[in-house]
């Protein structure tokens, strides 16, 4: 009989780990406008930005680790914006491709993170396209009265939530090699070549 290994629970409550999601969620999106040049400036046309802040609506999901929510060590808690698939095709042409999509699931495209769909118990989602190249964070005792205010919520079960946490630490800690070694030909026979005459 094989072992099922399913991708949510259904969770509600103000605790919080690591594969929440959290519907509707206001975050704080800085802006840096430029405002005058910068007086007795050396470099010409040399601006100053003012900082300020849009309030934006996203879907999200807790990035932050469970072991550090659970224990209250952190301040503010870290989650990156998802969409469904189907919204997130609208907005960008190149996600209507099927080879894109398969490319995501793949995780060959370390800046999406691709979670399955979900329908039972009155919740419903698609596939959902995480873009761990945004992040946000919202102090610790706020997100947990979000969180409880939002009712009924999914939470992202192990294995899938440790391939999150793996994918999204990949994606920020990826190396580029300024000489890589030159990648091997497709025959054997040049491959065991090239390896030899390194």
């Amino acid at each position: 009989m094989a072992i099922e290994y399913p991708w949510y629970a259904i969770v509600e409550g103000d605790d919080l780990e690591q594969g929440d999601f959290i519907e509707d969620c206001e975050v704080l999106v800085p802006q840096y406008i430029p405002d005058a040049p910068v007086e007795n400036s050396t470099s010409s046309g040399q601006l100053i930005y003012q900082a300020t802040a849009i309030i934006v609506t996203y879907d999200v999901i807790i990035v932050s680790q469970s072991c550090d929510l659970e224990q209250a060590k952190l301040d503010y808690v870290l989650m990156c914006p998802r969409w469904s698939y189907k919204a997130y095709a609208e907005q960008n042409d190149e996600f209507k491709k099927i080879e894109r999509l398969e490319q995501i699931r793949q995780g060959k495209i370390h800046k999406y993170f691709m979670l399955d769909r979900y329908n039972d118990n009155n919740l419903s989602y698609e596939i959902q396209i995480v873009d761990l190249s945004q992040v946000f964070s919202i102090p610790y005792e706020a997100m947990k009265q979000i969180a409880k205010q939002r009712g009924k919520r999914l939470r992202l079960l192990s294995p899938y939530k440790e391939k999150l946490a793996q994918s999204f630490a990949y994606y920020y800690m990826r190396v580029a090699l300024p000489n890589d070694i030159p990648r091997f030909e497709k025959t054997k026979e040049s491959a065991i070549a090239k390896a030899q005459s390194i």
